[in-house]
């Protein structure tokens, strides 16, 4: 479990950084129109890549998660869990920003980032040998 939390924390790391170059060097169209957004969002291949690592990281957590459960490992179980529950929170605030463009969610992302991180940092300090 120890290697896929590494590959977890380095993708969180990745998409990190690769959120902040979207919010720094990508401007949104000004439109309150969801849809426009989104067929924006579909021709932007950092921001697709955005998304993908999104999606690739829900699915390593809840794998995680059901290993972590199947282990009977309570500091795994919790750090998994945690973890998994602040990449949906970083994926929703994500789905809301799109098309409300509201600075609120970015910065959601942002501290669930942080507090991923932390967690899944939690988890590999507890089972450390």
């Amino acid at each position: 479990m120890r290697i896929q939390t590494n590959v977890i924390l380095g993708i969180l790391v990745l998409q990190y950084i690769l959120g902040m170059a979207i919010n720094l060097f990508f401007q949104f169209p000004d439109t309150k129109n969801e849809n426009s957004l989104w067929e924006f969002v579909k021709g932007q291949v950092p921001i697709v890549i955005h998304i993908i690592l999104a999606a690739m990281l829900l699915v390593g957590a809840c794998v995680l998660l059901i290993r972590a459960i199947h282990s009977q490992s309570k500091p795994w179980i919790v750090s998994a869990g945690v973890g998994l529950f602040w990449i949906l929170v970083a994926i929703i605030a994500g789905a809301q920003f799109v098309p409300t463009q509201q600075d609120v969610y970015s910065f959601i992302m942002a501290a669930a980032f942080i507090l991923a991180i932390v967690s899944y940092g939690w988890g590999m300090y507890k089972t450390k040998k």
